[in-house]
């Protein structure tokens, strides 16, 4: 079932990413749907489909398409639903800032020996994503409860080191891969 619910989402795609790639991309699915649990796969693939539907389109519309620069429209678009869109607007912003990492994460080549270097950015978007999370609720309950200030503190202290460490690392691996 997973494996045809994928074949039509694969229409999705541009009909020339289509013709070339549908078939070995049906194939490692199935290959992974055998190695590994469904529910995993699935969600994995779901994921692949909303990072990288639209970037084929855009390559397929830009005569020099550019990773970057999809990653930079998302972004942009974040910070506009952010702070236009209120508490629904930054629900929206997160989800795109999500969807941009995700971008950026996937459009990296494969280096290094799989030893940590390339997890970074993890610390980084956790410590952001921890930081957005707070935002949201301190702003959604108003006041903090009794003890709140100490926990609020405390997951604030929390998102700032996990950003502070995913940049060092980031910076260091950098200067490592150059």
């Amino acid at each position: 079932m997973i494996v045809a619910a994928y074949r039509l989402a694969l229409h999705l795609y541009p009909r020339t990413f289509r013709r070339e790639y549908a078939d070995d991309m049906v194939a490692l699915l199935a290959a992974q749907l055998r190695d590994e649990g469904a529910a995993r796969v699935a969600a994995r693939t779901l994921a692949d489909l909303l990072v990288t539907v639209p970037v084929r389109h855009l390559e397929a519309h830009m005569s020099r398409a550019s990773t970057t620069t999809v990653i930079a429209a998302l972004v942009a678009l974040a910070a506009v639903l952010a702070v236009v869109g209120g508490p629904a607007g930054l629900v929206a912003a997160v989800t795109v800032a999500a969807v941009a990492g995700l971008t950026w994460s996937r459009s990296r080549p494969v280096v290094g020996d799989g030893s940590g270097d390339g997890r970074w950015w993890k610390l980084l978007l956790g410590g952001a994503g921890l930081l957005v999370a707070l935002i949201a609720v301190t702003t959604a309950t108003g006041e903090l409860p009794s003890g709140g200030w100490f926990a609020a503190m405390f997951v604030g202290l929390t998102a700032l080191v996990l950003m502070a460490t995913g940049l060092v690392l980031g910076i260091a691996a950098r200067f490592r891969t150059t």
